[in-house]
């Protein structure tokens, strides 16, 4: 049963949400577009189609940034710069690395149950927006919203060729909320919600639409980040302040 390497960067300046796209470009630029892991994109015209394993994110209201798999090589391609001075909107800021973790998830079914948040979840396209609206009872919408859930849990799945050991198993407990957010200029209803699985998933990845700009965050419920899920962390490196810090150590596991 393999291991997926996880690496979670947080960087020294505050970002609103509505900002991460900015933060995202800015990155995209810095790295001269040498991977196609920061953006997805085999040119202007032509997108790639695949689970983001490069995600942009706030996280304690600092920007910051998860790659997974492949993407922990990639990511040197914007480690390797002397600075880190990001365009975010009409500002240019001098970003610092706070703080990197690298860890080993094992992304796999279990005999257990896991309890996790989605925030700001877009579990809608079009087509299924009108069912959804057209369900007449809450039941009926937790059921739809349950099976689109489970959908997005087995994209993540097949991109981190995570092993089904037991069948997996997804149960929606509560929906915490609703709200309508922007993106690529059409309001989107997302969700808010509480939710059970077997499935090991490391905190602050991203499921649904909207992935690589921080939508869809799940993070696991009533249990400390160190350990999360079973075998999770390996290796912990904090308050790595520069990029030439990283350029001396292996992370490519």
């Amino acid at each position: 049963m393999s291991k997926t390497r996880y690496l979670h960067i947080i960087f020294s300046e505050p970002i609103q949400a509505y900002d991460i796209p900015k933060f995202r470009a800015a990155v995209i630029e810095k790295t001269k577009r040498e991977s196609t892991l920061f953006h997805n994109h085999i040119d202007d015209n032509s997108f790639i189609y695949r689970y983001p394993l490069i995600q942009y994110k706030v996280t304690d209201k600092k920007a910051s940034m998860i790659c997974l798999a492949e993407a922990t090589e990639d990511i040197h391609y914007l480690l390797k710069q002397k600075k880190f001075d990001f365009r975010i909107g009409k500002e240019i800021l001098d970003y610092e690395i706070d703080d990197v973790r690298l860890k080993y998830e094992r992304v796999q079914t279990w005999d257990e149950t896991f309890r996790y948040n989605i925030h700001n979840w877009i579990a809608l396209n079009q087509d299924n927006h009108r069912e959804y609206q057209n369900l007449g009872s809450l039941i009926e919408r937790m059921q739809f919203l349950e099976q689109l859930l489970e959908k997005h849990i087995r994209i993540f799945m097949e991109a981190m060729s995570s092993d089904e050991v037991i069948p997996l198993k997804v149960k929606l407990q509560e929906i915490k909320g609703e709200k309508h957010i922007e993106y690529k200029n059409i309001f989107h209803l997302t969700f808010s919600l509480n939710f059970s699985c077997n499935l090991s998933i490391p905190n602050y990845v991203g499921l649904g639409k909207g992935v690589s700009v921080g939508f869809g965050i799940v993070k696991q419920m009533n249990v400390p980040e160190a350990s999360y899920v079973p075998e999770a962390s390996l290796l912990r490196n904090k308050n790595v302040r520069n990029s030439s810090l990283l350029q001396n150590k292996n992370i490519k596991g």
